[in-house]
């Protein structure tokens, strides 16, 4: 058995036994399902996060992201004990699709736990000994919680139990357009990164050519495409917040923490910055000599 497979089995194993644990204490609380499942899901990520400690690795973490949105959000059609309809079908079908595509990305390019994500080790060398509280803070329950002000839409429309809609159909396929965005960007820069080891180039091919992140520019769309079904059966109200939340996370956050990462080995990608859009695709502002960009 190789190490990825017996860290993959670790994983695997840790995130059940987390599962079980957050679907214990959901039903022995006596909240609202939203209380609840928020309650529940805070108790998941320091189940993870204890052994994010105990492995040395934070990025124990990395697939919460995308594996446990459609697991609550099932889970909850499950436990309302009613039979779900069209509209909940098709917002849980374009979750689901969302997630498989992404956890997929993340088992490929998985190698065991002696990965760290370069977020992390940044966080661990600007300030070791507090390290255990960025963790915590910074990198799981932060995350977490803006994750699930998304999974908060899904249960209110699960409740509501709608049926098909043009809008619910609209963002379920807001969401599985995102995902075939994020499918080709990733299977581009693979491509680009395996025809380019050992060098600084930076892509500047297919939809990076077009748009800077078109990994997170699918990302943000998902949960775009989410609360626009979550629109169609409760209108407008404070939950937008939701999805302005993420947009701003990878606007404000990740991005610019990309960037600057890149700009200290890549000098030239500052003439890409200066031609393709940071975020929306976009026609570039000039056409010159071709470069090739490394995310």
């Amino acid at each position: 058995m190789t190490k990825k497979t017996q860290s993959l089995l670790i994983v695997f194993t840790l995130y059940a036994l987390g599962a079980v644990l957050a679907a214990f204490t959901f039903f022995m609380l006596p909240f609202s399902t939203v209380i609840s499942l928020l309650i529940a899901d805070v108790v998941y990520t320091l189940f993870i996060y204890v052994f994010s400690l105990i492995l040395k690795n934070a990025s124990l973490y990395d697939p919460y992201w995308s594996v446990i949105p459609p697991v609550l959000l099932i889970f909850v059609a499950v436990q309302v004990g009613q039979p779900v309809s069209m509209g909940v079908i098709f917002m849980l079908f374009g979750l689901s699709f969302w997630s498989i595509r992404l956890t997929y990305n993340w088992i490929k390019h998985w190698t065991d736990f002696t990965y760290l994500d370069w977020r992390y080790k940044n966080f661990q060398e600007a300030n070791p000994k507090l390290y255990w509280l960025s963790n915590l803070f910074a990198i799981q329950l932060t995350p977490t919680l803006i994750v699930f002000a998304q999974i908060a839409l899904g249960v209110y429309v699960i409740e509501a139990n709608p049926a098909l809609n043009l809008l619910t159909v609209i963002g379920t396929l807001m969401m599985i357009v995102a995902a075939v965005i994020q499918f080709i960007a990733d299977a581009q820069m693979d491509a680009f990164k395996e025809a380019n080891q050992g060098t600084k180039a930076c892509i500047d091919d297919g939809l990076w050519r077009y748009s800077r992140h078109p990994n997170y520019l699918g990302e943000v769309t998902v949960w775009w495409g989410l609360y626009l079904i979550y629109y169609s059966v409760e209108g407008f109200n404070p939950w937008m917040i939701s999805p302005l939340i993420m947009t701003a996370l990878f606007l404000f956050i990740s991005i610019p923490m990309m960037e600057k990462k890149i700009l200290k080995t890549r000098p030239e990608y500052k003439a890409y910055q200066d031609q393709v859009s940071m975020f929306f695709f976009w026609p570039r502002k000039q056409v010159e000599e071709q470069m090739e960009e490394t995310d």
